[in-house]
């Protein structure tokens, strides 16, 4: 009776196993094919993406030409009035016209580069330009006006959402979404501006920059506590962040500051360095508000019972660990935004001094002013979520 019961039992396991084995072979195998799908619809959006984009020359009003034939001519060096050397090259081309009312007819045109291709490009064969077209003479004659780049940007904006769908699935497509929606708000509130042509305008981006906040916040995490903290910490963040720079530039009466340097300033060029300063504020807050919050959160739902205390001292731990880097790309982003400017000054002559007051004073405030919104934000963001989440265990509602 019991060898029966062993056999029997044996028997039974058997069964289990190779159904497990049956249930875990299914489930690869569908899991497979997913991914299959997936890399298919992939490649063949980015292959029909490519083809319209490249046969789309009757979307656009301008005239737009394929270069047929090309020849470089002699390279020449040129020299300006500082002694700046430089090489050029005049190109003769030849194109035919892929839309308008002259399509399908073949013209020459010449293109002149240079080595520093400073204010021009130099040209490739099969390559699509937009030309101005016009009669000379009785004759048609074009002028290249610019490279036609949509296939390149349209392809580079689709690697982008790729990566951001096979790494964060939907996830990093509400970030696109919240980017995407953000420009569009940003975009409508410098058109009000313009059209209002308001005196105070600061309060009008100071508007926006809320919505900013709340889209993106809305969009990314879902309407919940762990939303509403890092709104709160973000706007205390960058309020207190934003008001000690405008005091101290204020007690300081801003000398040494030439709010005047700005480009196109044709508005009040103060407000409009702080509207700048804000929107920069902003995003550098929120990148070390969100990277608290969410930590702080996380580490509540895996230790429920850890003290409001220690969730502060963690929260100022990440703090400490993500500021100097923060600070480090603040620094790297205006460095990159003036070193250009900055070496035309100094190349024309100008001396450091003059060339710093008039290309990277205001970055440097600007940078400065959100090293303070980091350095506020990261006890503000800390305290608001140990207070929120201490003493509770559910951290999901």
């Amino acid at each position: 009776m019991l060898k029966f019961n062993l056999n029997s039992w044996q028997i039974k396991k058997e069964v289990v196993l190779l159904n497990l084995v049956k249930v875990i072979v299914k489930e690869v195998i569908t899991i497979k094919k997913r991914l299959v799908i997936e890399i298919v619809l992939i490649i063949l959006s980015g292959l029909c993406l490519y083809f319209v984009t490249t046969h789309n020359e009757s979307w656009y009003r301008q005239d737009i030409g394929r270069i047929v034939s090309l020849k470089d001519g002699r390279r020449q060096m040129v020299k300006d009035e500082y002694n700046n050397r430089d090489y050029q090259t005049k190109q003769n081309l030849k194109i035919k016209l892929l839309n308008g009312k002259y399509q399908g007819k073949k013209i020459k045109l010449t293109n002149t580069y240079s080595a520093s291709r400073a204010f021009d490009q130099k040209l490739h064969l099969g390559q699509e330009i937009f030309v101005n077209l016009h009669h000379e003479n009785g004759q048609l004659v074009a002028a290249f006006a610019y490279s036609k780049r949509d296939t390149l940007l349209l392809m580079l904006i689709w690697i982008i959402l790729v990566l951001l769908y096979l790494t964060m699935r939907f996830k990093g497509l509400r970030t696109v979404t919240s980017v995407t929606a953000n420009f569009i708000i940003f975009l409508l509130f410098v058109k009000l501006d313009v059209n209002l042509n308001l005196t105070y305008f600061f309060w009008l981006f100071a508007a926006s920059a809320l919505i900013f906040t709340a889209l993106s916040l809305i969009l990314i995490m879902g309407f919940n506590r762990q939303c509403l903290v890092t709104f709160s910490s973000i706007v205390i963040g960058t309020s207190l962040g934003l008001a000690i720079g405008y005091l101290a530039l204020w007690l300081t009466d801003n000398r040494g500051v030439h709010y005047e340097a700005l480009d196109m300033a044709t508005q009040s060029p103060e407000q409009l360095f702080f509207a700048a300063t804000l929107i920069g504020l902003l995003g550098a807050v929120m990148d070390a508000a969100t990277d608290i919050v969410v930590t702080l959160f996380e580490l509540k739902e895996s230790k429920p019972d850890i003290s409001r205390r220690q969730l502060f001292l963690s929260g100022r731990q990440v703090g400490r660990a993500i500021l100097g880097p923060l600070i480090n790309v603040l620094f790297l982003i205006f460095f990159a935004e003036t070193f250009a400017m900055a070496v035309l000054y100094l190349r024309t002559g100008n001396t450091f001094a003059y060339t710093f007051n008039w290309t990277m004073s205001l970055g440097v405030v600007q940078s400065l002013i959100s090293g303070i919104g980091i350095s506020l934000v990261i006890p503000t963001a800390s305290l608001l979520s140990a207070y929120v989440l201490g003493g509770k265990t559910d951290v999901s509602a």
